[in-house]
C-alpha cells in the first residue's frame, strides 16, 4: 500500500540517476585509466638501453647465440629503445672495453654522453647444457648510466624436468624451449625504477670476487653476481656495481681472492665510500648425479666493516637439492645453480641481522 506518492517518485528518480548517470562516469574513469597507462608507456619509450653480451661461463660456445636474441626481444617488448649492436661494438672497440660483464663509472658516463644511453644491461650465462634433461642458468642486472648504480637484478635457472607436472608430463626436452622459459621468468621482475630503500638505514657494500676452490669454471664470479643480486633485493644493503669493484682491485693491485688486508679495506672504503666488504669462497659445487646423490653447494662468506677494520658477520652454509623435499619429489631442486642461489639467499638473509 502506497502511503505517499512523493516517496514513490523519489525512489524512481533515484533508480534513474543510479542506472543512467553511473555509466558515463564509469566511461570517463576508464578513459582516464587508459590515458594514464598510455602516459606511463610513453615515459618508458623514451628510455634508451644498451645490452652488453653476457659473460659465458658455460662450456657451450653457442650459448650466446641462443640467449642474447631472446633477451633483446624481451627488452624491446618492455618498451625500451635498444642501441644497435654495430654502434655498441664500435664504442666498445674505441674505449678498449675488455669485459662486457661489468661496467665502471667512467664507461657509464661515456655511454650516456656519446650514445645518449640511459641504462646498460649486464649479465652472465652460468649454465647451458644441451642434454636429455637440458639445464640453463642466468644472472642479469640493470645499471643506470647517470650514477652507475644497480637498479634491478635477478637470477633464474631451470632444468627440463622442472616443468614436469603431477601426471608426469610437461618435461621440456629442447634447449630452445627451455631458453625461452628461463628468459621469460628472469625478466618478469624487470623494472627501470630502483627499489625504494631508506638510505639512512642501509649500508653500501662491495662484493669481492669469491674464491673458487672447485674445478667448475667461472663459478666464483657466478656466485659473486648472485650475492650482488640478493643484496639489491635486501632492504638493508646497497651493492656497488662490480665494475667499480674491479676498478678498485686493479688500482690497489689486490691479487688474493677471498682475503683482504686491513690496509686494502681502508683504501676501498676511502675510494668508494662503502660501509662493508663481502669476501668468501665456494668449497663445494657438485652436480646431482641421481636422486640418491643430489646437487650440493657449500659457501663461506664474511662481512667486513670497511670503516672500523673488523668482521661484522661470518658464516658457512651447505645446501643439498633434497633438503626441502616435502613429500615424494615435491621440493626437490634438480639444478645445482638453484641450490647455489638458495644458499646465497640464506647467507644474505642471515647477514642482514648483523649489528653495526
Amino acid at each position: 500500500m502506497i502511503k505517499n506518492l512523493n516517496d514513490v517518485t523519489v525512489r524512481r528518480n533515484w533508480h534513474f540517476y543510479r542506472n543512467y548517470l553511473t555509466l558515463p562516469l564509469l566511461i570517463v574513469l576508464c578513459l582516464l585509466l587508459f590515458a594514464f597507462e598510455g602516459y606511463a608507456g610513453q615515459k618508458v619509450q623514451g628510455e634508451r638501453i644498451v645490452i652488453f653480451p653476457f659473460e659465458n661461463f658455460s662450456e657451450d660456445k653457442d650459448a650466446l647465440t641462443y640467449v642474447m636474441p631472446l633477451i633483446k626481444e624481451k627488452i624491446q617488448k618492455k618498451g625500451l629503445s635498444v642501441v644497435d649492436e654495430e654502434e655498441m661494438n664500435i664504442f666498445l672497440l674505441k674505449e678498449r672495453v675488455r669485459s662486457t660483464a661489468y661496467i665502471s663509472k667512467e664507461i657509464s658516463r661515456k655511454l650516456s654522453d656519446e650514445l645518449k644511453v640511459d641504462f646498460v644491461l649486464l649479465g652472465s650465462i652460468n649454465t647451458f647444457l644441451k642434454m636429455e634433461n637440458p639445464h640453463i642458468g642466468l644472472c642479469a642486472r640493470l645499471v643506470r648510466c647517470s650514477d652507475n648504480s644497480i637498479i634491478w637484478a635477478d637470477h633464474e635457472a631451470a632444468t627440463g624436468e622442472d616443468f614436469v607436472t603431477i601426471l608426469g608430463i610437461g618435461k621440456i626436452e629442447t634447449i630452445d624451449e627451455l631458453a625461452k622459459e628461463v628468459v621469460n621468468k628472469l625478466f618478469n621482475s624487470f623494472d627501470i625504477n630502483a627499489p625504494h630503500k631508506e638510505i639512512e638505514s642501509t649500508y653500501r657494500i662491495a662484493v669481492m670476487p669469491f674464491y673458487n676452490k672447485t674445478r667448475v669454471r667461472g663459478i666464483g664470479m657466478a656466485i659473486t653476481y648472485m650475492f650482488i643480486t640478493e643484496l639489491l633485493k635486501s632492504e638493508k644493503f646497497v651493492p656497488l656495481e662490480f665494475g667499480d669493484v674491479w676498478q678498485l682491485i686493479v688500482n690497489l693491485r689486490i691479487r688474493e681472492k677471498g682475503e683482504l688486508s686491513f690496509k686494502n679495506m681502508k683504501s676501498i672504503s676511502n675510494l668508494s665510500m662503502v660501509d662493508g666488504i663481502i669476501v668468501g669462497a665456494i668449497d663445494t659445487y657438485r652436480e646431482g648425479l641421481s636422486d640418491t646423490a643430489p646437487p650440493e653447494v657449500s659457501i663461506s662468506a664474511r662481512l667486513l666493516d670497511a670503516r672500523e677494520n673488523k668482521i661484522r658477520w661470518s658464516d658457512f652454509y651447505t645446501y643439498k637439492g633434497d633438503d626441502d623435499i616435502i613429500i615424494l619429489d615435491w621440493g626437490r631442486i634438480r639444478s645445482v645453480e638453484n641450490v647455489a642461489y638458495k644458499a646465497v639467499s640464506r647467507l644474505v638473509k642471515e647477514m642482514g641481522r648483523a649489528e653495526w
